[in-house]
């Protein structure tokens, strides 16, 4: 009995077998070829035609600190230029090159023949030279790095060597975006060097540009030659550093309390004047362009001086000529400068 009941219990379970390997292929080939029609539309992609209106925000009140951060190094302070103030040969060295020297201290004696105050001996007639003796001192104290030679000729202006301060600056190139964000210089700013002391304040602080002719020469003797205009302050005596040394200089340029700004997203323009974007009042026309004065800006935010109120709305984002084409429009929006034809431009 048992043996009879067993292969068709298997035959009635094979068949059950095949039954769902049938269901699960109709419904992969259903997934497949044949997706879903009902309402739920949900996962369709965004039409790119479509108007999904203008981003716009508001001035809000705020508080700016406007904080240049530049990097650059530890540099030596500029050698003073040792220079011949008489003619003639060099006949005396007092002290040797790479000597720490102090301000006035003798470095060299030049020796010049005096031609028109001739001695002569009535006994032959024979003419007995004269001799101007002129001390070379030095004009600053440093570490004297000195060229001139026994013997060697200079005239009047000639240079003889320099002498290398055991002062540091630490300097910093700035850009046209940080120049412009420096309305007003400070007398310091504070200086991190990297993997270095704790921050601290330099003084004197100032904007300079380079003599790029000029080449300075550091303690070792060795050349440094910068270029671009730099920021350029003291470093306190007590700090300890070395040339070459990389930090970081902040420089706080200014500062407000409780004034209106906006994002620099929203603001054609970085310094003085600007432009800003009031949306079409039916939400599809053109922005109207509107002239704005800038305060202090900090990178993010910039100062709305005059211009608008807190109760104007602008558009998030400048107008560039991508947004304008898909408006329909080929010259821009009311005069905008069209930033993506620009870059096109310049790339062609």
């Amino acid at each position: 009995m048992s043996s009879s009941t067993s292969p068709r219990f298997q035959k009635i379970i094979a068949l059950i077998k095949t039954g769902v390997w049938i269901i699960i292929a109709i419904s992969l080939v259903k997934f497949a070829f044949f997706p879903s029609t009902g309402a739920d539309q949900s996962d369709q992609p965004l039409d790119p035609s479509a108007n999904y209106g203008q981003m716009t925000v508001t001035p809000t009140k705020a508080d700016i600190t406007n904080t240049v951060s530049v990097n650059g190094n530890i540099e030596n302070d500029p050698s003073t230029v040792v220079k011949a103030t008489g003619a003639g040969e060099v006949n005396y060295i007092a002290v040797s090159d790479g000597t720490y020297v102090e301000a006035g201290a003798m470095i060299l004696q030049i020796r010049g023949q005096n031609e028109s105050n001739p001695n002569t001996d009535d006994t032959d007639d024979q003419q007995t030279p004269t001799y101007t003796y002129t001390d070379i001192t030095a004009p600053a104290s440093g570490t004297l790095h000195l060229s001139a030679l026994l013997g060697q000729r200079f005239d009047i202006g000639d240079q003889l060597g320099t002498i290398a301060p055991s002062t540091y600056s630490a300097v910093a190139t700035l850009n046209a975006d940080q120049l412009y964000r420096i309305q007003e210089t400070p007398s310091e700013a504070t200086v991190t060097i990297t993997n270095g002391p704790a921050p601290f304040t330099c003084s004197g602080l100032k904007i300079v540009t380079p003599d790029t002719t000029q080449k300075n020469t550091n303690q070792q003797g060795e050349t440094q030659q910068n270029s671009g205009i730099q920021a350029r302050c003291a470093i306190p005596a007590d700090q300890k550093v070395f040339p070459g040394l990389g930090l970081k200089m902040d420089i706080v340029a200014g500062s407000a309390t409780d004034v209106l700004t906006l994002p620099i997203s929203a603001v054609e323009g970085r310094f003085q004047s600007g432009f800003v974007y009031i949306p079409a009042s039916d939400g599809a026309g053109k922005p109207e362009k509107k002239p704005v004065t800038l305060g202090l800006t900090n990178g993010e935010i910039v100062e709305i001086k005059e211009g608008l109120t807190e109760s104007d709305s602008v558009l998030e984002f400048i107008p560039t000529a991508s947004s304008d084409t898909t408006r329909g429009s080929e010259s821009g929006v009311d005069g905008a400068t069209p930033l993506t034809a620009t870059t096109e431009s310049s790339a062609g």
